[in-house]
């Protein structure tokens, strides 16, 4: 799992680029994108800034191309969907309320926050293809909104993200990164579970009675060999097994929603950190989610936000929910177009939960 985390994804969200504005037909221009109003002061969306990030999403053609083509491009000529723009004013939107609480602590970026920043972008964008198709300095201020976020979060969830703090948890967390290799027996019903057991018992080896009964083809061709895998990686009734069962023995008939195992654990070992430690950031990220999912939530849902009319207004779409850009009606323009974006434009990412955000 990647270090930063987002609020929200949005499925196409966009904006108009530099003249979009003019061809949305929503009235005078002015100088800000939106406002963030705190107790004691407010901040900016520069408008100026905010279309030229626009532009870089439109401009890019590997990220037109993921959207099959046309999934950024608006109604007008010159105009991008505004379900694009309203997604990333709220993913600025939501960097202002992460500054204001970065600078409130006091707070500075590590070189872990850079770096779990970067690693970031390839996912925001689908790929590392569509990420390095930005700018540079469209890239540079991304990042730079990733990683003020990954410093908020660690501070908000009070949990240590950086090399030395992910080695301390994986010490302290050793038997959750445990290896069980596995194999098992596949069969219908419990007759034939008891069946292959008794062959097994019997003295037949586990995996030519594997090869000869097993339904599941793929083990089965191998010897019911599964690999070695941590906790949590099969379905519970199965996983509880591979977890606690001697190495060397085999189950008893244990029923999934797959069939009848009989499951022999052949060896278990304990990753090393090196090898662990995308799982070990993966759980120490899912430890993380839920202070900074409920630091996002109240700071949006306090602050004063004003959203230009041209891109939406900044309200809760349902209960529960933390606030966003919700995209203006555009009245259907007289073109030969027939609706509005399609269904399948790209996702954009925004900064919290499982997100990231940008910004000028």
């Amino acid at each position: 799992m990647q270090a930063v985390i987002f609020l929200r994804r949005f499925g196409v969200v966009a904006l108009a680029a530099a003249a979009l504005a003019a061809s949305a037909g929503c009235g005078t221009l002015t100088p800000s994108a939106a406002t963030v109003g705190f107790p004691d002061h407010s901040v900016k969306v520069d408008r100026a800034s905010f279309e030229k990030e626009l532009k870089a999403l439109d401009d890019n053609k590997q990220l037109q191309a993921a959207s099959g083509g046309n999934g950024l491009s608006g109604a007008g000529k010159d105009t991008v969907d505004p379900r694009l723009s309203a997604g990333w004013l709220t993913a600025v939107i939501y960097d202002k309320l992460i500054t204001h609480e970065f600078d409130r602590r006091h707070l500075s970026v590590t070189a872990d926050d850079t770096d779990a920043a970067k690693s970031q972008l390839s996912t925001q964008f689908g790929s590392p293809q569509v990420a390095n198709a930005f700018p540079k300095w469209f890239r540079d201020r991304v990042v730079g909104r990733n990683a003020r976020a990954v410093a908020v979060r660690s501070a908000v969830s009070g949990i240590d993200l950086s090399d030395a703090g992910l080695q301390k948890y994986y010490d302290s967390h050793q038997a959750d990164f445990t290896l069980n290799c596995v194999s098992h027996i596949l069969v219908k019903t419990q007759a034939e579970a008891e069946a292959a057991l008794a062959r097994v018992k019997g003295g037949e080896p586990f995996a030519a009675v594997a090869k000869s009964v097993s339904i599941d083809t793929g083990s089965g061709a191998k010897g019911g060999d599964l690999g070695c895998n941590p906790k949590g990686v099969f379905v519970p009734e199965f996983d509880k097994v591979a977890s606690e069962q001697p190495v060397g023995q085999v189950s008893d008939p244990v029923e999934t929603q797959y069939g009848w195992h009989i499951i022999l654990v052949r060896e278990r070992r304990t990753s090393s950190f090196d090898a662990a430690k995308e799982q070990v950031r993966a759980a120490v990220n899912s430890q993380a989610q839920g202070a900074f999912r409920q630091f996002l939530q109240q700071a949006a849902s306090t602050a004063r936000v004003t959203v230009d009319p041209r891109y939406g207004s900044f309200k809760a779409p349902a209960a529960n929910q933390a606030p966003e850009v919700v995209p203006p009606v555009v009245p259907k323009p007289a073109t030969d177009r027939t609706g509005s974006a399609p269904d399948s434009a790209p996702a954009v990412q925004i900064p919290g939960d499982s997100t990231q955000p940008g910004g000028g």
